[in-house]
């Protein structure tokens, strides 16, 4: 009577539980006796943990300094464009970049980045001048009756980069990233925006031109980081100004990207 009673138990038992036959191999899930329900919602939240090995490092919020270099891509600038000399502490950019795509080349360890947003950028002048654009040139002009207090260029513009990105690590938080390529930005609009005293008086003076500048431009770019944290460096590759209707200088940038979209 004893082994019958645990034969009919046992074979109870084993029709509480779920099979799946899959030609000569069953499968048998087992119930969990303090429930009828499987603890499907954790095992989702274990699988999305373990997907997300990657966060975006393009999209979000960048700060850096801006900085011009000659033809021979050095700080002194030669004679003709001694005028835009810059004053690096002023000469800032941020950068608002509002989209972003990852596209895998090996699931998220290595793949493409692209994406858009737009940027301001600053260059605070040193010298005392008046950029001005005459007879399709741009330069710089010394007036003796200003005492300029502020002196600056300003450019808006979109930009769209391309590049290679590599991720090492087991997840997004602790993983290293490295990126490389290049950007094209198309400008919107130049300006400059001038404080001065003449005369005994206060003046705010806005100028806003094309003062020859590319309308395209092309950089090269390189990010590096950890976890949300992020370097990245931009030298362009084109002038900042139109051939030969302004000074040839290369604009560069140095910066950090928070505030990850």
């Amino acid at each position: 009577m004893n082994a019958q009673e645990t034969k009919t138990d046992s074979t109870k038992k084993e029709s509480d539980d779920w099979k799946i036959s899959i030609g000569k191999t069953r499968i048998i899930i087992q119930k969990d006796n303090e429930s009828d329900t499987l603890d499907f919602d954790e095992a989702k939240e274990k699988a999305e943990k373990k997907k997300e090995q990657r966060t975006n490092h393009f999209a979000g919020i960048e700060f850096g300094v801006n900085g011009l270099l000659n033809p021979n891509q050095s700080v002194d600038l030669q004679s003709e464009a001694q005028f835009l000399e810059l004053n690096y502490r002023k000469s800032l950019e941020i950068s608002f970049n509002l989209w972003e795509k990852y596209m895998p080349i090996w699931e998220e360890k290595i793949g493409l980045v692209t994406g858009a947003g737009f940027k301001f950028n600053n260059y605070d002048l040193v010298q005392d001048v008046v950029i001005v654009n005459q007879m399709d040139s741009t330069f710089g002009v010394v007036d003796p009756t200003r005492s300029i207090n502020k002196n600056r260029l300003k450019t808006t513009a979109i930009h769209v980069p391309l590049m290679l990105e590599t991720n090492l690590g087991k997840d997004a938080d602790h993983s290293f990233h490295l990126a490389a390529g290049g950007t094209v930005t198309y400008m919107l609009n130049t300006r400059t925006k001038q404080k001065y005293k003449q005369d005994g008086e206060n003046y705010k003076k806005k100028d806003k031109s094309d003062f020859n500048v590319n309308d395209f431009q092309f950089a090269a770019t390189a990010r590096v980081g950890y976890g949300d944290f992020t370097l990245y460096a931009t030298y362009n590759l084109t002038p900042l100004f139109e051939n030969n209707k302004g000074p040839e200088v290369y604009p560069f940038t140095i910066g950090v990207s928070f505030m990850h979209f």
